[in-house]
């Protein structure tokens, strides 16, 4: 007794310490006005950098209306939580536990008897696949997934949990992030009886990550359960069920479990993964009145040895925020797909992959069980393209599709440059139905797509008054695309009546083609390098000409590092961009030929110039040798030694004008002449000739540089 009365003593005074070392009120409440007035310093300080810039002081306003002052204290929170002791943990846990589950049972409909809260999205599948794992250990278990699941997801998995393989199941009708039921079902049937493996779970699409695709999950659900197979759906539709403010209780999603990433739901950042089992759980913990523990549910294992802060940020927000709140990011980003997808319907030759018009009605009896309503599902994600009603034959190209999505490649680089808050995506090499055709292969072949997401962007706000200017563009760009294919198609047949150009082939060039200006007097089938080069410095200066007044124009080629199809590989050649109107290529072509017989003019005027200049040199320092020479003669040796010349100037004088005299020369560049400086010094003035060579500026052409006759002249003038 003495020694169970100082045990008891010694745990009253423990328990007196402890309760004495607590904050009392007044303490607490200078704790927290010591604590806002540290975060008040703190974002004033930060905010006075965001006075110039309107647009990100809004971002950060938001961020802190829809996270900041909702989540509150968390950090706190789960740091205390975090330091007390398993046991009590477990107390605690259940309770929050269960109000999380009926608050996302009110907002989701989600009739859940469990829920996970996961940091990262790798965490989630390993928790779902080993709490669903069967009791066979010996066996590897058979997850069939789609074709778009993630590889680094796959092989973070299958690195932590040995026992488990993917398979993967194709689909040829429609795309490749969808589950063919009929093929599931051919491989669970030859999986069944595998000594090594076994059909163990399926993981299906609810509005896929990157098509927005949905899976049949009704069927689906039905298969797993004729084999005993779990099923898991992850998706962007699978919070969708909120958007209704009443729904009946025995509406459910066909799965044994799902995944929900709330971040995109809702726009708030950090929160977590929650992973909803729908599948009827077994020793699930209950608190009596006493707040005494009764049984233990096996998934509580999972969550405490999770961080704390993934319940608790889940827990905070239900308990601070209201249902439009939460929902208000869902439904403006539905908002937003909706009203693109709709006026997009209305752009010519535009494609829209994710449209419903051939496909099966997307509701939502594909996804739930019950008296689910028929209404459709909600599109996360628009999906479109650049796709002519007739694909038009273009000379020397053999993938046409590869040609549209070079055209799709500059049209993303277009809209993404004048409106970067869209957040416009460039689905790459993407298998789905391209055209309508028997042909399999050509359904399924990979192209190249815009994909609009707002869902997946929180910050970025977008009016419907930015999609209605962003479809006008749309519009604008899908006619200079045409305009350019059918260019391409026609320019050979349009450049065979110009006779000094030719067409260049270009397979991997977006514009309407590539072509150069070969000169009159050069003949393709004798070249040499001479020519080629004559031939470069022509393309080098068409370039230069034609840039500056219209950025259509673009210098290739060269140095083997053209288009390899070239037979000429070192020779340049001018590459014709996007045009407006088909009626524009004869316009450009105009200009090239007109700008090339000119260039060549100037060129030929050029070359003669060098040439009379050198001969006019040689002339001149002739002439001027003969003069001084002459002169020697007349005056004689003596006036032309030193010093003897000074005492022969002293002692007889030359006459004030000599009778030969050295004349200076002077070159005039338009008329071609060497002439004397005498009419020049006499009239004071140069008499203006016209040489025949000199190129001649038509004044009617608008492209044309006006020249205002400049003399340039060359003064070749020896003073003795």
């Amino acid at each position: 007794m003495t020694s169970e009365n100082n045990t008891n003593e010694q745990n009253d005074h423990i328990t007196t310490n402890n309760l004495s070392s607590l904050p009392n009120i007044s303490d607490a409440d200078q704790s927290i006005e010591l604590n806002n007035r540290i975060r008040n310093d703190f974002m004033s300080y930060c905010f006075s950098f965001l006075q110039d810039n309107e647009e990100a002081h809004q971002c950060v306003q938001i961020v802190w209306n829809k996270y900041l002052q909702c989540v509150g204290d968390i950090a706190i929170l789960s740091a205390f939580f975090d330091t007390l002791p398993f046991h009590i943990k477990t107390s605690v846990l259940p309770k929050y536990q269960i109000e999380i589950i009926e608050w996302c049972k009110n907002l989701f409909h989600i009739n859940s008897h469990a829920l996970l809260c996961s940091t990262y999205y790798s965490e989630t599948f390993q928790r779902v696949i080993r709490y669903a794992f069967k009791t066979d250990r010996f066996k590897k278990g058979i997850i069939y997934v789609p074709m778009d699941f993630d590889t680094n997801l796959k092989i973070d998995l299958t690195s932590s949990l040995s026992n488990i393989k993917f398979e993967h199941i194709s689909n040829d009708i429609s795309s490749e992030d969808m589950i063919d039921i009929n093929q599931l079902e051919e491989l669970i049937k030859r999986d069944i009886n595998d000594t090594q493996s076994y059909p163990f779970m399926v993981i299906a699409n609810a509005g896929s990550a990157l098509l927005g695709h949905c899976d049949q999950l009704t069927k689906i659900k039905k298969l797993c359960e004729q084999y005993n197979i779990w099923l898991h759906v992850i998706g962007d539709l699978l919070g969708s069920l909120a958007l209704f403010p009443t729904i009946k209780e025995n509406v459910n999603i066909n799965c044994d479990s799902l995944t929900i990433d709330i971040m995109k739901l809702f726009g708030i950042q950090n929160l977590p993964y929650l992973t909803f089992f729908l599948q009827s759980t077994t020793d699930i913990k209950q608190i009596d009145d006493n707040k005494s523990l009764v049984t233990s549910h096996p998934l509580y294992d999972f969550i405490l040895h999770s961080p704390s802060i993934s319940f608790l940020s889940v827990w905070s927000i239900s308990q601070r925020c209201s249902r439009d709140t939460i929902l208000s990011h869902m439904k403006v980003s539905f908002d937003l797909t909706n009203f693109l997808l709709t006026n997009l319907k209305d752009v010519n030759r535009l494609r829209i992959l994710n449209n419903d018009n051939h496909q099966e009605t997307y509701n939502y009896q594909r996804i739930c069980s019950g008296d689910v309503p028929d209404d459709v599902l909600p599109k996360p994600v628009a999906i479109f393209r650049f796709e002519p009603n007739h694909i038009l034959e273009v000379e020397n190209m053999d993938d046409i599709n590869g040609y549209i999505d070079l055209l799709n490649l500059w049209l993303f680089d277009k809209l993404s440059q004048h409106y970067p808050k869209m957040n416009l995506e460039l689905l790459k090499s993407v298998h789905f139905q391209m055209t309508k055709s028997n042909n399999t292969d050509l359904n399924q072949a990979p192209a190249h797509a815009i994909r609009f997401a707002p869902l997946e962007h929180l910050l970025d706000v977008i009016y419907k008054n930015d999609i209605q200017l962003f479809i006008q563009d749309i519009q604008r760009y899908i006619d200079i695309l045409h305009a350019t294919m059918t260019g391409r198609k026609n320019l050979s047949l349009i450049i065979s009546n110009y006779e000094n150009l030719s067409s260049i082939p270009m397979p991997n060039w977006a514009g309407v083609g590539a072509i150069r200006y070969i000169p009159s007097h050069i003949n393709l089938s004798d070249i040499d390098e001479i020519s080629i080069n004559e031939i470069n410095t022509i393309q080098a200066e068409l370039a230069r000409q034609l840039q500056t007044n219209d950025t259509a124009f673009s210098l290739g080629g060269g140095g083997g590092s053209g288009s390899g199809t070239d037979e000429y590989e070192s020779m340049f050649y001018l590459r014709l961009g996007m045009i407006r109107k088909s009626e524009d290529l004869d316009i450009l072509l105009h200009k090239i030929l007109n700008a090339g017989k000119e260039t060549e003019t100037s060129l030929k005027y050029v070359e003669d110039m060098a040439e009379k200049i050198r001969t006019g040199i040689e002339k001149v320092q002739k002439d001027l040798q003969d003069e001084n020479l002459q002169l020697f003669a007349q005056e004689g040796l003596l006036r032309h030694l030193p010093l003897v010349s000074n005492i022969m100037s002293w002692w007889s004088p030359s006459q004030s004008t000599p009778p030969l005299a050295i004349k200076g020369r002077s070159f005039d560049l338009n008329s071609g002449q060497i002439e004397s400086t005498e009419d020049t010094y006499a009239y004071r003035m140069q008499i203006k000739k016209q040489s025949p060579h000199a190129p001649m500026h038509n004044n009617d052409d608008t492209t044309s540089i006006n020249s205002n006759n400049i003399e340039n002249s060359t003064d070749l003038n020896t003073n003795q």
